[in-house]
């Protein structure tokens, strides 16, 4: 989403203002080649100006060597600038800190429409101070979706809204014991690893197996609470077995807690949903936590978490009289977005996406040189897969080689907490750019 300040007033056309703000971007490093502005349609409602200005403005950008467009699919920033001109290099994120863009079929209009009518027809409970928990029209309307996406069934008194994963984790940190030890996936999110490290916990890294955590070794960690994500792992894609899963609630059942980290089960591609550990834990010792910066945009920083009745307790016992972090705008717009339909609608648009997506990186793959041979796993959910690439080039020479190829790929080795020696040959291909 583009936003600038344009001015109608000015003699400047208003074509040529918003030139210069894309101009500008580019030059500056905010839009790194390849990036794929809004549609000329989206463009003209995000400014508030005509469908044949934006157009115009692409036009102009694209005469000047700035941009180029490709059929049915959009306009993108060249891979190269105009002479003259050179960009200020960016940092470099980590993996993980580049989130999926769904922005191209995010229902904006649909959203700002439901946030006027919530400002329009119910001011009063707006203005109303959340409860820690969140309101109870989001936590009911989350529940109603669970039930349907996920055929899990949630008292909405046990869900707790938070402004995104990071904050639940901070938040679970004053329900846990002090001394925590908690075991992570290597490799995992290391931004997870990174908040629990900064809160103070014992981050105890715990090796995949080829069908989920290594048992043995979480046992020998000696660690009382595991973050997982079984139902996707990230990054290697693996979808934790059955023997695996019940091998987990045995171990939760012996007295420590699962943290169910569940951030894409809304995108499977093909196959029946796998069951979330939560919906068959019978000791409550499983807590289940999801994001909707995933499935909607990064830029809403709502997420949530089923919290087994004793730390439900605890946490209204220690967060009485505190207000929920995210805005009762945001959260009544969201359950009405969920509760009319529009979320569902969404995850269908978002899932075609990530299908053609795959469709066209296994074409690419049978037919490109640079991909003879790599072998995919990983491809029945989520919006990237794994390509194990037969070769002898170091991975950032591979990864950069796939990148240039126009395909958005990241290593595999930087999602370990301690960097393995040697290169793995494995890189983590996205579907959606």
């Amino acid at each position: 989403m583009l936003q600038y300040a344009i001015d109608k007033n000015r003699s400047e056309p208003v074509y040529l203002q918003i030139c210069q703000h894309i101009r500008a971007d580019i030059e500056l490093g905010n839009l790194p080649p390849g990036t794929k502005l809004p549609s000329k349609r989206t463009l003209s409602a995000d400014l508030g100006v005509s469908v044949i200005t934006a157009e115009t403005a692409y036009s102009q950008l694209i005469a000047e060597g700035y941009l180029y467009s490709s059929p049915k699919r959009g306009y993108f920033v060249s891979d190269t600038l105009p002479s003259g001109t050179a960009a200020v290099p960016q940092r470099t994120a980590l993996p993980e800190e580049e989130p999926i863009r769904t922005d191209t079929v995010f229902p904006f209009s649909i959203w700002a429409r439901l946030m006027r009518e919530e400002m329009a027809y119910h001011q009063s409970r707006l203005l109303t101070r959340p409860p820690a928990e969140g309101v109870p029209a989001l936590r009911e309307a989350i529940a109603g979706h669970l039930k349907g996406m996920r055929d899990m069934t949630v008292d909405p008194e046990q869900i707790i809204i938070g402004a995104g994963t990071e904050s639940l984790c901070m938040l679970l940190r004053m329900l846990l014991p002090e001394h925590s030890v908690i075991a992570l996936e290597e490799p995992g999110h290391r931004s997870i690893a990174n908040v629990y490290a900064y809160l103070g916990m014992q981050c105890i890294p715990v090796p995949m197996a080829g069908d989920g955590l290594d048992m043995e070794q979480l046992r020998c960690s000696h660690a009382e609470i595991a973050h997982i994500t079984p139902s996707h792992h990230f990054p290697t894609g693996q979808v934790t077995s059955v023997e695996k899963r019940y091998a987990l609630l045995s171990w939760a059942a012996q007295g420590h807690y699962l943290i169910e980290d569940d951030y894409d089960s809304e995108f499977r591609l093909s196959g029946s949903p796998v069951p979330s550990l939560y919906s068959v834990d019978v000791t409550g010792r499983v807590i289940y936590m999801n994001t909707f910066s995933n499935s909607l945009t990064p830029t809403i920083r709502i997420a949530y978490m089923i919290l087994p009745p004793p730390l439900l307790e605890r946490f209204r016992t220690q967060m009485h009289g505190i207000s929920c972090a995210v805005s009762t705008f945001e959260q009544f717009t969201l359950a009405r977005f969920i509760q009319d339909g529009y979320f569902e609608k969404h995850i269908r648009k978002v899932r075609k996406l990530c299908l053609e997506g795959r469709s066209a990186l296994q074409m690419r793959i049978q037919k490109e040189p640079l991909f003879a041979g790599a072998e995919l796993s990983g491809t029945e959910i989520g919006t990237f897969c794994v390509a194990a690439f037969p070769t002898s080039l170091p991975d950032d020479v591979l990864a950069a080689k796939v990148q240039a190829a126009g395909v958005r790929a990241a290593m595999l080795r930087d999602f370990y907490h301690e960097p393995p020696s040697g290169d793995l040959h494995r890189l983590l291909l996205y579907y959606v750019v």
